[in-house]
């Protein structure tokens, strides 16, 4: 049994959400995870290019949230196993440090792990909420600049 290190709650990250890292060629990865000190994240057996990589940018698929720059590095690689038979991508499962954050990148951090990660009841009261008042907003945050048409075949595996 590992004991666990995390200084940080780590929160699972709504199916909708991606990590790009960002060497050539940039990859869209998805998130397994979230805390506010690092990030979880799923990738193929075969990319060997997250050892020249040193930023990620985190985002969502409807281009509601992005924030980009954010400095890393590799704390553990480990075999993720498909948790069925239909899902034929054996992965990995990339545990990644932030490294310094500036302010605001701490508070749209924040503000991506109350609004798209499963926090329990008070997450989904929230976004009951959310739901109700969502004619009155145009529900973006921060500036969005990505391209839905780069992941829209991208399937999310089960881990």
């Amino acid at each position: 049994m590992q004991i666990e290190r995390r200084q940080q709650t780590r929160y699972q990250v709504n199916d909708d959400a991606f990590a790009i890292i960002n060497p050539e060629p940039v990859k869209l990865v998805p998130i397994l995870d979230i805390a506010m000190d690092g990030i979880g994240v799923y990738v193929n057996n075969q990319d060997k290019w997250l050892k020249n990589a040193t930023k990620i940018e985190i985002m969502v698929a409807d281009c509601s949230f992005y924030l980009e720059n954010i400095p890393f590095k590799p704390i553990s690689d480990s075999k993720a196993l498909p948790t069925n038979a239909t899902n034929l991508l054996d992965g990995r499962r990339c545990s990644l440090k932030f490294g310094r954050l500036t302010p605001s990148q701490k508070s749209e951090l924040k503000y991506f792990i109350r609004n798209y990660t499963q926090g329990g009841a008070f997450w989904q009261i929230r976004q009951k909420i959310s739901k109700l008042l969502q004619p009155f907003s145009d529900g973006k945050h921060s500036a969005p600049s990505c391209n839905t048409g780069m992941w829209q075949n991208l399937q999310r595996p089960t881990v």
